[in-house]
C-alpha cells in the first residue's frame, strides 16, 4: 500500500515512464475525505478508461470547507486511497486546485464527476481551470455519471458534533431556501458601492516561549521567537468586503509613507494622513502551542486623538462630497481617536443606508458607545457592548435592543454573542437567534469585524435577515480558525462552506 504514496516531485517522471511502456494515463483529483461507495464507483469507472489511474489529494491546509475539514488528515486520506486495487499511485498536491498536478501528471484522461459538467455551478470556479489545463497537456477530460454520496453530508451527519448542534437551524433554513438561493443571493451583493471609514491597525502578533519570573523582579521574562504583522481596522474589514463587492472605497487615517500593498486591487483607498504619528500599531504578545495561541500582554502605539482639526475637516469634507456615490456606508468605529462628534455627525447626515459597529476594548475605556450616532439603518455589536451603550446590565436582551434601536431610529440590530451564536432584531420581525457555528477557535480576534462585514451586505441589500445572519455566522467561523487576521474571509471559503452546511 505505501508504495502507492508518491512524492509530487517524482510523480511526472513515474507517469512519464508508464506513457513510454505504452499505459494510458488517467487522473482523478479531490478531497477525498470520508471515503464512501460514491467515491470508489467514481474511481473504478475512470480506471476503465485507461492503464493506470494516478489520484492526487488536497492537503490538508487547503481543504476551506470551515471548522472541523478535513475530518481524516491527508496522511489517513492518502493511505485509504491506496488500499484500492484500481488505485496505481496516489500523490499529495502543493496548492488549493488540481492544475498544478495535472501538468505535472500530464495525464490522457482527467476524470470528474457528473456534478462537474456545468461549470457555472461550481462554487470555487477551478473546474474551467482544470479544463484548460487538461487540454494544455494534450489530454480530455471524462465525467463519470454513477450514484453520487456527499462526504460533507455524511459527516454532518454522523461525525461533526458542531453539525449535530447546529441541525436544527439548519433544518429550518433549508425550508425557507434552497442552497442555490442562498449563493445566488451572495452573488447578488456583487453590485453595491461602498465606502468603509474607520482607522487603519496594523495588527502585530510577537511570539514568545515564556522563560519564568525575572531573577530581579516580580515580571515575567520571554524569549521572542517571531513575529508576524497583519491588516487591521478599516484594512482587513475592506479586505473582507473585496471578494463580494466589486467596488470599495477605504477613508482611513495612516501614516507618513504607509501604501498597504496587502489590501485587494478593488479596494480604492483615500488615505487622511497623520502629521505626527504612525499607523496605529497594536501589538500582542502571544504564547503559540500548534493551533493554539493564548494572548499574555498587548501594547497601542498610542491612544490619543490622531486628527488635527484640519484633518478632521478634510474628512467630513469627503464624506459630504463623495457619500453620495455609495450605496452602502459602512463605519467600523474602533474608538481609537479616528472619529469624532464632527465626523459622526457629517456621517449621520448623509442619505446613504449606514451600518455602524462601534468597539469597546482597553484603549477607550468603555467610553465609545454606539449612542454617539444619532442614526444607523443597520448596527452590529457584541453583546456588552449594546448593554454599556444603554446602561443596562440586567434587563432583557430585547427590552436592550429596542431602548437602542429607539435612541438611534435603527430598524435592524444583530447582537453577536460568542458561543452562543448571534441574535437579530428588525422592525415588524420576530426576533430570532443563529446558533454559533462552530465551537473551535484558534483566534477570535476579528470575528466580530468579518461577521459585521457580510452582514451589514445583506442589510443594505435589503435581503432576508436571517440571510445576513447566517452568511455573517459563516464568515465568523471561519475567521476564528485564522490567527489574527493572516488572511480575510473570501466569498469562495463562504460558499464551500455554507455548501457543506447545507449538503
Amino acid at each position: 500500500m505505501q508504495e502507492k504514496i508518491k512524492p509530487l516531485s517524482d510523480i511526472g517522471s513515474l507517469v512519464a515512464e508508464e506513457k513510454k511502456q505504452g499505459h494510458r494515463v488517467v487522473h482523478c483529483h479531490g478531497v477525498f475525505d470520508l471515503l464512501h461507495p460514491g467515491h470508489i464507483r467514481h474511481l473504478q469507472e475512470a480506471k476503465k478508461q485507461g492503464d493506470k489511474l494516478v489520484v492526487s489529494i488536497t492537503p490538508d491546509q487547503f481543504v476551506n470547507k470551515g471548522p472541523g475539514r478535513p475530518a481524516f488528515n491527508e496522511k489517513l486520506r492518502l493511505e485509504q486511497l491506496a488500499s484500492l486495487v484500481c488505485v496505481d499511485f496516489v500523490v499529495l498536491n502543493n496548492s488549493p486546485d488540481a492544475v498544478s498536478v495535472i501538468k505535472a501528471v500530464k495525464p490522457s484522461i482527467y476524470v470528474k464527476g457528473e456534478e462537474y459538467r456545468d461549470h457555472g455551478a461550481d462554487v470555487t470556479g477551478k473546474i474551467s481551470e482544470e479544463t484548460e489545463a487538461i487540454e494544455s497537456v494534450g489530454g480530455e477530460i471524462y465525467y463519470t455519471n454513477d450514484i453520487v454520496f456527499s462526504s460533507s453530508e455524511l459527516i454532518n451527519q454522523f461525525f461533526d458534533q458542531d453539525a449535530k448542534r447546529i441541525s436544527p437551524f439548519i433544518t429550518s433554513l433549508k425550508h425557507d431556501f434552497s442552497l442555490t438561493e442562498v449563493l445566488e443571493k451572495i452573488h447578488s451583493l456583487s453590485d453595491l458601492k461602498v465606502l468603509v471609514v474607520g482607522v487603519s491597525i496594523i495588527d502585530e502578533y510577537q511570539y514568545v516561549d515564556p522563560l519564568g519570573q525575572s531573577g530581579k523582579g516580580v515580571h515575567l521574562a520571554a524569549t521572542l521567537r517571531e513575529k508576524e504583522t497583519f491588516l487591521g481596522g478599516a484594512l482587513i474589514i475592506a479586505n473582507h468586503l473585496a471578494s463580494f463587492v466589486k467596488e470599495i472605497t477605504l477613508l482611513t487615517g495612516v501614516g507618513q509613507g504607509e501604501s498597504f500593498a496587502q489590501l485587494a486591487s478593488n479596494v480604492n483607498p483615500e488615505f487622511v494622513r497623520f502629521d505626527e504619528l504612525p499607523t496605529l500599531t497594536k501589538k500582542r504578545y502571544v504564547l503559540k502551542d500548534g493551533n493554539s495561541i493564548t494572548k499574555l500582554f498587548e501594547t497601542y502605539s498610542s491612544n490619543t486623538p490622531l486628527l488635527t482639526e484640519a484633518q478632521s475637516q478634510e474628512v467630513i469634507r469627503k464624506i459630504e462630497q463623495r457619500a453620495k456615490e455609495f450605496d452602502l456606508v459602512l463605519v467600523c468605529d474602533f474608538g481609537n481617536g479616528f472619529t469624532n462628534p464632527g465626523i459622526i455627525s457629517a456621517l449621520c447626515s448623509q442619505p446613504n443606508f449606514l451600518a455602524v459597529n462601534t468597539q469597546t476594548n482597553s484603549g477607550n475605556r468603555g467610553y465609545n458607545v454606539v449612542t454617539h450616532y444619532h442614526r444607523a439603518d443597520f448596527i452590529s455589536l457584541n453583546e456588552p457592548e449594546l448593554r454599556l451603550a444603554a446602561h443596562d446590565r440586567t434587563s432583557r436582551l430585547d427590552t436592550v435592543v429596542d431602548d437602542i434601536a429607539a435612541i438611534l431610529n435603527c430598524p435592524q440590530i444583530s447582537v453577536t454573542r460568542g458561543v452562543n451564536g448571534v441574535s437579530l432584531y428588525k422592525n415588524d420581525h420576530p426576533p430570532f437567534s443563529i446558533p454559533a457555528l462552530t465551537m473551535r477557535s484558534v483566534d477570535r480576534v476579528g470575528a466580530g469585524d468579518s461577521y459585521f462585514s457580510l452582514a451589514s451586505l445583506f442589510a443594505a441589500k435589503n435581503l432576508p435577515l436571517v440571510l445576513g445572519g447566517f452568511v455573517g455566522s459563516v464568515a465568523a467561523a471561519i475567521d476564528v480558525q485564522i490567527v489574527g487576521n493572516k488572511e480575510a474571509v473570501n466569498k469562495v471559503d463562504v460558499c464551500k462552506y455554507i455548501t457543506r452546511l447545507m449538503k
